[in-house]
């Protein structure tokens, strides 16, 4: 998740309103749509969203005492790897909109978080699954969840989609390629790219005509490998059919794939 500042839990942001979940286990957040955070169409980006349920996430996480400034005692650090939101309508500039967050369950090396967003009316707008895990920074080893994870979840605990992620099937981009040069303002505080500029290069890659006639209705993530400051990525896009696209990251200098994607999208005009 975005990091904070150690080893105290952040201060609560001043754009935002926190209200105590009556179960310990979820997390509500309300945060407001502001004008630098919408679209030509005057929707709020998927990257922003995004932006929000980790800010969320990582709240809770600090609240659960598996956050950053937990964690970081140990050297450790959370790893977004899979990611699936659905988009069913998206909130407008001055639009308020409340973030719900849970964990959901974990195995032998992965942990799984959900969120559901919903306008000031109580409607949801959107529902995302995620799967982390913890590695340590100095071996770059992936860590048993039982050796970090000490809450007990529920058994009945809710999910917003049946299954876990599995990772997408890899593709083959050869055309529709940009190319995109990390700078400073891409990395996150362990100087490795924020995973939430993957998104944006995705979405960028594509047409400006398609993107103005279609809204995204989905999005999954496959985060496979890190980048750094001054690496070149060569962004793909390929259409399978007329609203679905595949993705693809690659780093140019040793052809590593950094990330893989596929969206789903529907006219404006329906």
């Amino acid at each position: 998740p975005p990091p904070a500042p150690a080893p105290a839990p952040p201060e609560p942001n001043p754009l935002t309103h926190s209200s105590a979940a009556s179960d310990v286990y979820k997390r509500q957040d309300e945060y407001t749509i502001h004008s630098y955070q919408v679209d030509s169409s005057n929707n709020a980006t998927l990257v922003v969203l995004c932006q929000l349920m980790q800010e969320s996430a990582w709240n809770h996480a600090e609240h659960l005492e598996l956050g950053f400034s937990h964690l970081n005692r140990r050297n450790f650090i959370w790893v977004l790897c899979r990611q699936l939101v659905k988009m069913y309508s998206f909130p407008k500039w001055g639009d308020m909109i409340q973030v719900h967050t849970w964990p959901t369950a974990r195995d032998k090396l992965f942990c799984y978080r959900d969120f559901r967003i919903s306008d000031s009316a109580g409607s949801v707008i959107a529902e995302a699954t995620t799967t982390w895990f913890v590695i340590d920074l100095a071996s770059r080893k992936p860590q048993r969840t039982d050796s970090y994870f000490h809450v007990d979840l529920p058994e009945d605990v809710e999910r917003v989609f049946q299954g876990k992620l599995q990772k997408l099937h890899p593709v083959s981009v050869k055309a529709n390629t940009r190319l995109v040069q990390v700078t400073y303002g891409d990395l996150d505080r362990n100087e490795h790219v924020n995973n939430v500029r993957y998104i944006d290069w995705i979405l960028n890659g594509l047409p400006l005509d398609y993107l103005k006639t279609h809204e995204l209705k989905e999005m999954e993530v496959n985060y496979l490998s890190e980048a750094s400051y001054d690496d070149e990525i060569l962004v793909g896009s390929e259409k399978k059919e007329a609203s679905h696209f595949f993705h693809s990251l690659i780093r140019k200098r040793d052809n590593t794939e950094l990330c893989r994607a596929r969206t789903a999208w529907e006219s404006k005009s329906k």
